[in-house]
């Protein structure tokens, strides 16, 4: 049970640094010089979802961490 939810936390994990990646390499940018993103973001909204996303990461890469094998 343990190895499962390890490895679908592992799985979200690469789905948010994914994501994060996407946010900052293309649609801050995007938005910076268009005023607003491919996905209708404004950088406002980039810069808070950049945010969650990092908050999101850390908690999900200290759980990770707390697994014993």
């Amino acid at each position: 049970m343990d190895e499962l939810r390890y490895e679908q936390e592992l799985d979200l994990l690469g789905q948010l640094r994914a994501r994060l990646q996407r946010l900052e390499d293309t649609e801050y940018m995007t938005a910076y010089y268009k005023g607003y993103s491919s996905s209708g973001m404004t950088v406002d909204e980039i810069k808070d979802a950049i945010e969650e996303l990092t908050q999101e990461i850390q908690l999900l890469e200290e759980r990770l961490a707390e697994y014993e094998w």
